[in-house]
């Protein structure tokens, strides 16, 4: 329901993403089964928003978005969890396997070039992935993928670290 989608993108907001990663979590706590998620911020968003104005950074992030669906399996979603951060939950999957999936995006995102006003712009994101762990609760995962993701950005953006 429109409720649970964020108005721009089309992706879940902040309250669709908390039901999926409650439902998620609790899933995979039942289950036994392996729950990763990434949290991805597009890299110098403030600089593209001030050199092309705020149209072309909603474009962008629209951009990732579309891009992002592409290649997610159908289980998989995407949320925005504020500004031009997302969290992309990915059920039945491993860490390693969930930082093959955000360096896919990645890959992917410098295939499709974005246009503003006939520029092509490179549009990456520093990303981190966290794998739940036994008895852990969404907000510490979420935490966990969160630093890890600042971790990338520090290491010079454009890339995935893996959560510690």
């Amino acid at each position: 329901g429109k409720l649970r989608e964020d108005a721009l993108t089309g992706s879940l907001n902040r309250r669709g993403l908390d039901e999926t990663l409650a439902r998620e979590v609790a899933r995979a706590a039942r289950y036994g089964s392996a729950l990763s998620i990434g949290v991805i911020d597009i890299d110098n968003f403030k600089r593209l928003n001030d050199t092309y104005g705020h149209q072309t950074g909603d474009r962008a992030l629209i951009h990732l978005v579309r891009i992002v669906r592409s290649l997610l399996r159908p289980t998989d979603t995407i949320g925005r969890f504020g500004g031009e951060e997302f969290v992309i939950v990915l059920p039945e999957t491993a860490a390693d396997a969930g930082q093959l999936a955000l360096e896919r995006l990645q890959r992917e995102l410098t295939r499709q070039f974005f246009l503003a006003n006939n520029e092509r712009l490179l549009i990456t994101f520093s990303g981190g992935v966290a794998q739940l762990r036994a008895g852990e609760d969404e907000q510490s995962l979420v935490a966990r993928a969160d630093e890890a993701m600042y971790r990338a950005k520090q290491a010079g953006k454009n890339r995935v670290l893996m959560a510690t």
